[in-house]
């Protein structure tokens, strides 16, 4: 089979530009030859970028398909650490800081989240303990960055609702109807058991948004949250409070308890009923 190489070093074309937008199409021919990718062509993009896209995108393919299953130890090298339990709490900040360092020499990155709730020790334990055992295919590549998420060896279910919450709120309160709908489960189930199709739930929330310009002066804030793996179920509750200003200019404020209700689909908590104020399901 060709590879990359195959590509012949003369130009194709006097015009330069014209030169590299055949280029491109060879390699986007061979993509498709070789490893079945669909088309990577996009349109206005710079010639130039698009080859460096593009040949990018071939070696990252055929690393991928040669790729084998190995421990992330394994392919950052092998290198000499300390164990966590041998180290106080001065000796994990550095040895945390050689750590990190390492990984991004290898272009690897290990997400924590945005709120340093995870300890330096946790931190450290995960990566020497859990992460250089954890088999992968991924292939290092310069320029490409291989990212882990903590969280996804061990949710944190409190976090991710209360996240799902505040994201559905906040979209609520800018009336982004597009947003809102991210947070939704794929049906609303309501109490008597009627259920409603994610559009539906959507098409009332617009009609809501369509009766009013804004709202303003919000405020909310969320009391609770809990959840039942064995059930997939969880809830985040809390009140909330804001003006919504109609056309001609008034306003009503509205405001009082609201309960958001979740189910667990495929790792991602969704709103599958709500108790809002200012919402009711028709």
């Amino acid at each position: 089979m060709k590879n990359i190489d195959d590509i012949p070093d003369g130009p194709l074309s006097d015009d330069p530009e014209e030169n590299l937008r055949m280029e491109n199409e060879l390699l986007r021919l061979k993509l498709k030859a070789e490893l079945g990718a669909e088309s990577y062509s996009v349109s206005d993009l710079n010639p130039e970028i698009e080859n460096e896209f593009l040949k990018n995108v071939m070696a990252f393919e055929h690393n991928w398909a040669k790729a084998k299953p190995g421990k992330v130890y394994d392919l950052l090298g092998k290198p000499a650490f300390k164990l966590a339990s041998d180290l106080n709490d001065e000796e994990i900040e550095k040895e945390l800081e050689k750590i990190n360092e390492l990984l991004a020499e290898k272009n690897v990155e290990v997400y924590f989240g945005d709120d340093e709730e995870y300890d330096s020790r946790t931190q450290y334990q995960f990566i020497t303990e859990e992460l250089f055992d954890h088999e992968t295919t991924f292939m290092p590549m310069p320029g490409m960055t291989t990212c882990f998420d903590y969280e996804e060896f061990h949710p944190n279910h409190k976090k991710d609702i209360e996240r799902q919450a505040l994201k559905f709120l906040s979209a609520w309160l800018k009336q982004d109807i597009e947003a809102c709908g991210w947070e939704l489960a794929h049906h609303a189930i309501l109490p008597d058991r009627k259920m409603l199709s994610k559009a539906e739930v959507v098409k009332q929330i617009e009609t809501i948004f369509a009766a009013y310009t804004a709202f303003t002066d919000e405020k909310h804030e969320i009391f609770d949250i809990g959840f039942d793996l064995e059930a997939g179920m969880g809830h985040a509750e809390g009140g909330i409070r804001y003006r919504a200003v109609l056309e001609n200019g008034e306003s009503v404020m509205i405001g009082g308890a609201f309960k958001l209700y979740f189910s667990l689909e495929f790792d991602y908590w969704s709103i599958v009923y709500m108790v809002l104020p200012g919402f009711k399901y028709s």
